[in-house]
């Protein structure tokens, strides 16, 4: 009985640590460098902004992510990849601000007032088309930095 207790163990504990050894990379997906980008705006932290790095060679290897406090984001590619494939990358940085409107009653006596959003980092930075920031990630490099432009607060025109 104690050695079918011990077995029985030591392969509950082989399967557990099998599956720690994370996710198998999706076929034709290249090898991933893990590094994160500090994102900057007036040379200070860009917190809460979204940052997705497309492929200059038009691959689908897209990697984004989220800055956190002090306006570093950890890219994972395909929202679930930790890391970028090798490769020179246009990079897009959006960060909105929404201030809630005022509902109106609902008999329809007071009229509301909808929600206001604003962008906070200037326009071509959030359009892959026409943005100026680039990065190439390279193996062996861990930390990049971006400017992000001035900060600004432009209000999004109402639908």
């Amino acid at each position: 009985m104690k050695y079918t207790i011990t077995t029985v163990s030591l392969l509950l504990l082989m399967v557990l640590v099998s599956g720690c050894g994370g996710s198998k990379l999706p076929d034709g997906m290249p090898p991933l460098v893990k590094c994160s980008v500090l994102v900057q705006q007036d040379k200070s932290p860009l917190a809460d902004a979204n940052v997705s790095l497309i492929p200059e060679d038009g691959s689908k290897w897209n990697a984004a992510g989220s800055t956190d406090a002090s306006g570093v984001v950890k890219l994972y590619t395909l929202s679930q990849y930790e890391g970028v494939p090798e490769g020179k990358y246009k990079v897009v940085v959006s960060k909105t601000e929404t201030i809630p409107g005022i509902a109106g009653a609902s008999d329809g006596s007071t009229k509301g007032t909808p929600d206001q959003n604003f962008n906070l980092v200037e326009p071509q930075y959030g359009d892959a088309a026409k943005t100026p920031l680039k990065l190439e990630i390279v193996k062996g490099t861990v930390n990049y930095e971006i400017e992000a432009g001035k900060a600004v607060r432009i209000q999004e025109k109402q639908r």
